[in-house]
């Protein structure tokens, strides 16, 4: 056999074995893996770890990028490495390890380092208020990791939007943070309040435009704020689902913004303090369901109703 014949041979059996790490990295398998370990964390968050605890956080979003580049059918070997990731953080909960380690994988297959002036944010945090470091920086964390490998996939452009949701949530996470050392220098009492409006009620459906019945809505939302005693802030969280003829999760980033920012504006429009009122955009990156892709599209936008919500969080005293 001449050398010619040997290289094509040696390529071709390279080849064979790609395509099998490749069929092997979207195995069913890998996928009940992934699975599994959510029903271990979900117990863990009702349980007595909660799911406010930063380790916990972090171990979710783990699986919740690869539960998506799964479905993306990544052959990059970020599946499986983002699946080891969490699985390694439940068990350690699971254990109740007291000495677990805060520093997150960065350099991992199919991945590159990006903005290092977040990671260097995030660093500080945990530097200067350890007690206090939030389940958002965790997320944080994850999102930058998601975004090195968007990048590296697909180019900047396609990964700008992952960094934008980790730039939200290590804000998020500033104020938390901040919240936390004022509350352990000054105890104050305070209250939280979650709500939750319906994107198919509140908008036509990819629009930011406010449906026919959507003020009513706002109007007694408004008169809700109205009757805290002290108002500290006004959190609002827009979602969308994740289905786009496109493809283009930009556009999902995007609307998420436009119709927190339009929900912001009602409410100003009612006399609630603009500068109480912060607008974050989640896009398609937190699911409360997940259905099969399978489904023809009418099928999948019923059913995947849930995700398109604006969350509201309200901070003070009543």
């Amino acid at each position: 056999m001449n050398k010619f014949t040997l290289s094509l041979l040696t390529i071709a059996l390279w080849g064979c074995v790609s395509t099998a790490q490749a069929a092997d990295e979207m195995s069913p398998q890998d996928l009940q893996a992934i699975e599994a370990l959510q029903k271990r964390a979900d117990k863990l968050a009702f349980g007595e770890v909660g799911s406010d605890n930063y380790y916990l956080a972090k171990a979710r979003t783990w699986l919740d990028m690869a539960l998506s580049e799964y479905h993306q059918k990544d052959t990059t070997g970020l599946i499986l490495a983002s699946t080891a990731e969490a699985k390694k953080l439940i068990e350690a909960l699971e254990n109740k390890e007291t000495n677990i380690s805060n520093e997150t994988q960065r350099s991992m297959a199919g991945t590159e380092v990006v903005r290092q002036d977040l990671w260097d944010k995030i660093a500080a945090m945990k530097g200067n208020a350890k007690s206090c470091v939030s389940s958002k920086l965790a997320e944080a964390e994850v999102y930058l990791v998601w975004t090195g490998h968007e990048k590296m996939e697909s180019g900047w452009t396609h990964g700008e939007s992952y960094a934008r949701a980790a730039e939200n949530l290590i804000y998020e996470a500033q104020v938390s943070v901040t919240n936390c050392l004022a509350a352990a220098a000054i105890p104050v009492a305070k209250n939280v309040e979650k709500l939750s409006l319906s994107g198919d009620a509140t908008f036509v459906f990819g629009t930011n435009n406010l449906t026919d019945g959507a003020e009513a809505k706002l109007d007694k939302l408004a008169e809700g704020i109205k009757g805290w005693t002290q108002l500290q802030s006004v959190e609002l969280i827009g979602h969308t689902d994740r289905l786009r003829s496109d493809g283009n999760e930009k556009k999902n980033q995007e609307l998420s913004e436009r119709r927190a920012e339009a929900i912001k504006q009602y409410l100003v429009g009612k006399g609630i303090a603009g500068d109480k009122i912060k607008t974050v955009g989640a896009g398609s990156t937190k699911p409360i369901v997940k259905c099969d892709s399978k489904m023809n599209r009418a099928t999948q936008v019923a059913c995947l109703q849930p995700n398109r919500r604006v969350e509201i969080i309200l901070r003070g005293e009543k």
